[in-house]
């Protein structure tokens, strides 16, 4: 028989000293509670993706890059990232050579671009010019030179 008294929330059986519990009673609970449990753990609006995780845990990812000369190098992440910025290693963000300036870092999205750098997907692309255009040059992938990536999620 069934409980005399049930719990507030799930409505599980609450045996008082009266009751006779009965082994369906237990498989009833038992079951009642599996649902619950499920449907908690199957919420995608109450619980994080392994991707939305992965965002909160690491939200960004570092590297050290060395420079190998050519132009358009491309750089494979894991993921898809919101936003980079690349520098070179003790250098000024930029200088100025007498005719041109010589870029030595760079930021973008998957929309914008301050030069230098994008990004396609997953693939980071960096620009090595060998001249200037416009009086730019920029040198995000000076052969042996190292460099830094900073990768937001």
């Amino acid at each position: 028989m069934p409980s005399t008294n049930k719990t507030t929330h799930l409505n599980l059986n609450k045996w008082v000293a009266s009751d006779i519990p009965k082994r369906a009673d237990f498989v009833s609970d038992n079951q009642i509670i599996d649902n619950a449990f499920y449907e908690h753990i199957s919420d995608s609006t109450a619980h994080l993706t392994a991707a939305e995780k992965a965002k909160v845990d690491q939200p960004f990812y570092i590297s050290q890059i060395l420079g190998s000369g050519v132009n358009n190098a491309t750089i494979n992440l894991e993921f898809e990232p919101r936003m980079v910025f690349m520098y070179k290693t003790n250098s000024p963000f930029a200088k100025y050579n007498g005719t041109s300036t010589d870029v030595y870092s760079a930021s973008a999205t998957a929309t914008a671009t301050s030069g230098g750098v994008s990004i396609s997907g997953r693939t980071i692309i960096l620009r090595q010019d060998s001249s200037a255009a416009d009086g730019v040059k920029y040198c995000l992938n000076e052969n042996n030179a190292r460099y830094v990536l900073i990768a937001f999620r």
